[in-house]
């Protein structure tokens, strides 16, 4: 009788222990990407990030970020992981003031435009600077995604053509007609505009070209693959002691990637009126 008591006072101890186990808060901004470089299969309205109302309101919005009471511990980036030296040797220069040293070399002009107005480096750099962290942990797997091929089939068929005309009009400008950045943003992250952007891999891309080898499901499923693997490098890229992370992805991104932590046990995710809200 001794014995099963002490067996069951260690299992009790051993559950207690799991549930006061705090789960990592999560800050998940999907957003638009700054440089607009028309990579993606749904084309957004162009917004100049460089513009003087953009950058206050980018301030405003790492400010408030740091001063709410989920400051990050860690940020995550989509930006290649295969590549974290040299994202954080930019970051170094970046906190020397000295970046523009980096980005006056770049030749290519749609590269220029990325490093020099993309969110990784204009709101994920800000941030980590003023967070004093020494490093940004890249996430992101660049699987190939032959969006073109899709398309192509898409423009051949008129149906198609059509309802992919209807759903690029739902998606593309309507949070991104908000004034201000945080506006557009807490817009971009809405449940069911996160459930939209699925929608088009779900509804749509999945049953394009069945009679071509399935490509539109092979797309998709390379899609979620990508975004496993992004996962994956969040998870085993953790801290020990880490309370709050951010990760700041494309909002296509951040769709896949919220129904992941929903059901991951280890994660909570923080509703980001209050984040935006801190005073």
């Amino acid at each position: 009788m001794v014995k099963i008591n002490f067996t069951l006072f260690l299992l009790i101890f051993q559950l207690s222990f799991v549930s006061a186990q705090e789960k990592v808060k999560v800050i998940l901004l999907g957003t638009y990407h700054f440089n607009n470089p028309g990579n993606d299969m749904i084309k957004q309205k162009d917004r100049n990030i460089l513009s003087k109302e953009n950058q206050q309101d980018l301030e405003e919005i790492t400010n408030k970020i740091k001063a709410s009471a989920y400051k990050p511990d860690q940020i995550f980036v989509e930006s290649n992981f295969n590549k974290k030296n040299e994202l954080n040797a930019n970051y170094q220069s970046y906190l020397k003031d000295q970046y523009h040293k980096f980005t006056d070399t770049v030749k290519n002009v749609r590269l220029k435009k990325y490093y020099s107005e993309g969110e990784t480096f204009q709101l994920g750099y800000r941030l980590a600077k003023k967070l004093e962290h020494q490093e940004l942990y890249p996430i992101d797997s660049l699987i190939e995604m032959r969006f073109d091929i899709l398309l192509k089939e898409v423009n051949s068929n008129p149906a198609l053509k059509e309802e992919f005309s209807n759903i690029n009009a739902s998606l593309s400008d309507n949070c991104l007609e908000k004034s201000s950045l945080s506006d557009i943003f807490l817009c971009i992250n809405q449940k069911s505009n996160l459930d939209k952007n699925i929608g088009f891999y779900i509804s749509f891309a999945n049953k394009v070209m069945v009679n071509k080898d399935y490509f539109g499901s092979n797309l998709v499923t390379d899609w979620y693959k990508r975004n496993l693997i992004m996962y994956a490098n969040i998870q085993n890229q953790l801290k020990p002691h880490t309370k709050t992370i951010l990760v700041l992805v494309g909002s296509g991104h951040a769709a896949v990637l919220r129904q992941f932590f929903e059901v991951d046990k280890n994660f909570e995710l923080v509703d980001l009126t209050k984040v935006f809200d801190a005073k």
